[in-house]
């Protein structure tokens, strides 16, 4: 009996606030009736029950009655009721009232109530690239003044859909966002993608952008991260109101997968324009572009990231007449004009011939500083010295590949690098992992597969990393976290760094965390924040959905790709960057940009004014973009 009462009395507590306030009415009621019936026995001036607990019940509830009472047995009773009148009556009242207090906050802090917007760019699901994504598009002014202005939005809103949503996740995001923090702009709101009641709490159907970044950097199952996003494309499309579904009101969707075999079933999932990110394989094909072309990492970061120098725009060519190429690069002023997406194939043109027709309606490509730089207009093409080809070096060599770590990404970098397998001479993968465990790695005679702590020192020698052309320090998937992830590639680093001659082997680290990317040498090596390019793509794709296709056509192994060429004059005259230009592209090539010691502080420098003049050092390099059959 006595086990029962307890059960039943718990299960009421749980119910809620108002079960545990009437719990403690009872005990008031219980104490004040205790106090009442012992005074009206012990003390024979209290000739009416109801009184007594009256009296009782005043005490208990008021401390301010102590000390008006007459006789031994009214002043103990009186005291021991007013003790347990603050234990019970006020403690009890204040712990329940903060409890309540508590998770009332808390449940308005984790964001279950719906929103009421409009036109607001939504991001479906938490992970570690998320801050990054945010913090893109905040930067992004110019690109999201445009993408507001298309849809006549008043301010930019961000939501982000998390599983869970507390203080923790709230300082993460504001610490990665610094100054640029503002709840107004940044809501966060607890839920599954998964649910379409979580979805209809974060306004799907009004949404400008979906975002669904996809799974976090250690999920061992990269498949199921897939078919979540795909779960979540056919939930939108099949919910959507049917008024704004048939007026093709879905939002334009950027979805991360990580077996690019599944683009057709998420694209079938989905009714809307939908951009498909395959995160995994654009890291693996700018890792092998950086360790082919040592240095060409320097000018994908700068057009890979907002306001930092120059990036790549896109400019609608107006109705009107056709016009070549060469014509229209003539006419860019400060711009560079480095390409055009077909309009009716969506197919990219990178460095097409100067006598390539454009046409209205297709998308111009610039290299510029600024949105404001890019002009459309037709001009003198300029010219090109078939001479001075003596200028440029185009030679390579066969490099020897180090692969250290390993990570769902290698299998991708290794078919990427392949490629190119005229440049490779051999790829050697060195990790923990055993071999077992590496069956998605293509066999290939040119790879080689070993079970190694690199971690160790005396190990790490007998590799002889100074043997090799190129080392690839990659963040190791099995560590679980970025931080630790980050930790052992920076120790790997410091280990191979002091086997390296002083002027060795050409690094490419990979880093998770932001924070730690100040920590590697940069004069010698490349340092890919891979979360923060993916997290650059993810956001400009979504403010404008052709740079999808502009991204993917510039990192291919087939087609035009940046590249460097050796800047070699037959003497220390001095060169311009307009008469390189002209010598490459009478090789085919289109000049972007230079790296060169003396320039810049020895960075990139991409879309140089036309008379910059210098004179050439030892390993300069004039940044092209390679003809279509190179």
């Amino acid at each position: 009996m006595i086990r029962y009462l307890q059960f039943t009395i718990e299960r009421l507590l749980l119910r809620g606030v108002h079960y545990r306030l009437l719990a403690a009415a009872l005990i008031v009621v219980l104490v004040a009736m205790t106090g009442g019936v012992m005074v009206w026995i012990l003390d024979p001036g209290f000739g009416d029950f109801g009184g007594a607990v009256w009296w009782a019940f005043l005490r208990l509830t008021d401390p301010g009655y102590l000390g008006d009472d007459v006789g031994t047995v009214s002043r103990t009773v009186s005291t021991v009721v007013t003790v347990l009148g603050y234990l019970l009556f006020l403690g009890l009242l204040i712990a329940i009232l903060t409890q309540w207090m508590n998770q009332w906050i808390l449940r308005v802090e984790s964001g279950i109530s719906d929103l009421r917007l409009k036109d607001h760019i939504l991001i479906l699901g938490w992970n570690h690239r998320t801050p990054s994504i945010v913090l893109e598009l905040l930067k992004s002014t110019g690109r999201v003044r445009r993408f507001l202005d298309g849809r006549d939005a008043s301010g930019l809103r961000i939501v982000v859909l998390a599983r869970e949503v507390d203080a923790e996740l709230r300082s993460t995001l504001r610490e990665a966002l610094d100054e640029l923090w503002d709840d107004r702009k940044v809501i966060l709101r607890a839920g599954n993608p998964l649910q379409i009641d979580s979805l209809e709490r974060v306004a799907f159907q009004s949404a400008g952008a979906v975002i669904l970044p996809g799974a976090d950097f250690a999920i061992a199952q990269p498949g199921v991260s897939d078919a979540e996003t795909i779960k979540s494309l056919a939930s939108i499309s099949y919910y959507k109101d049917d008024g704004r579904k048939q007026a093709g009101g879905l939002p334009h969707a950027v979805a991360a997968l990580y077996n690019s075999n599944r683009r057709v079933i998420a694209e079938s999932a989905y009714e809307g324009p939908l951009s498909v990110v395959d995160v995994d394989r654009t890291v693996a094909r700018l890792m092998s572009q950086s360790v082919l072309q040592p240095g060409v990492w320097s000018a994908y970061s700068e057009l890979l990231s907002v306001n930092e120098g120059n990036g790549l725009y896109l400019r609608r060519m107006p109705e009107g007449q056709p016009a070549s190429f060469g014509a229209l690069r003539g006419g860019s002023g400060r711009a560079l004009l480095v390409g055009f997406i077909d309009s009716d194939t969506r197919t990219v043109r990178m460095n097409p011939g100067d006598d390539r027709e454009v046409h209205p309606g297709d998308e111009l490509v610039f290299v510029a500083r600024d949105f404001d730089d890019c002009r459309i207009q037709v001009g003198t093409p300029p010219a090109v010295d078939s001479d001075a080809g003596r200028m440029l070096s185009h030679a390579e060599r066969k490099r020897r590949i180090l692969v250290l770590g390993w990570s769902r990404k290698v299998p991708l970098l290794i078919e990427e690098l392949l490629c190119y397998e005229a440049s490779v001479e051999c790829i050697d993968v060195v990790g923990i992992s055993p071999l077992e465990e590496r069956t998605a790695a293509p066999e290939h005679p040119k790879v080689r597969q070993l079970v190694l702590n690199f971690l160790d020192t005396d190990q790490m020698a007998g590799l002889a990393p100074a043997g090799y052309d190129n080392i690839i320090l990659l963040a190791r998937q099995r560590l679980g976290d970025e931080a630790v992830a980050d930790a052992a590639t920076l120790t790997a680093y410091l280990s191979v760094r002091r086997l390296l001659e002083p002027e060795g082997t050409h690094t490419l680290v990979e880093v998770l965390e932001e924070e730690n990317e100040a920590l590697f040498d940069h004069t010698s090596n490349d340092v890919m924040l891979s979360p923060m390019v993916v997290s650059y793509v993810f956001s400009q794709v979504a403010l404008r959905p052709e740079l999808g296709l502009l991204f993917s056509g510039l990192i291919q192994s087939t087609g035009p790709r940046i590249s460097l060429c050796e800047v070699a004059p037959s003497d220390a005259a001095p060169v311009s960057f307009a008469a390189l230009s002209s010598a490459a592209r009478a090789d085919g090539r289109l000049a972007i940009g230079v790296l060169a010691q003396t320039l810049n502080g020895g960075r990139v420098l991409l879309n140089p004014d036309a008379g910059l003049t210098w004179t050439p050092a030892e390993n300069d390099r004039l940044i092209v973009l390679t003809p279509a059959d190179d």
